[in-house]
């Protein structure tokens, strides 16, 4: 599960209360979101905030959605079977 919130106390509160049950891993925007889930495939959820300087969370939903890679777009399709 990742992480990506430009708070780094955002991040370790989130992490600490779900790392008991999921892997976690942080990234402090979205455009290192995006580095993270094209880098590592064991990603298939993503918890972001929305307001972030740079590639804020509306914009790495956008890119997820608008990837044409299969793996990040996975997750999502297995939602809607």
């Amino acid at each position: 599960m990742l992480i990506v919130d430009d708070s780094k106390a955002v991040r370790t509160a989130v992490a600490k209360v779900i790392r008991n049950s999921f892997d976690t891993c942080e990234a402090a925007d979205g455009e290192a979101g995006w580095a993270a889930i094209e880098r590592d495939p064991s990603i298939v959820v993503v918890i972001s905030d929305l307001g972030m300087p740079g590639l804020d969370g509306f914009g790495l939903l956008q890119r997820i959605r608008s990837s044409t890679s299969a793996r990040p777009r996975r997750g999502r399709e297995r939602l809607h079977q």
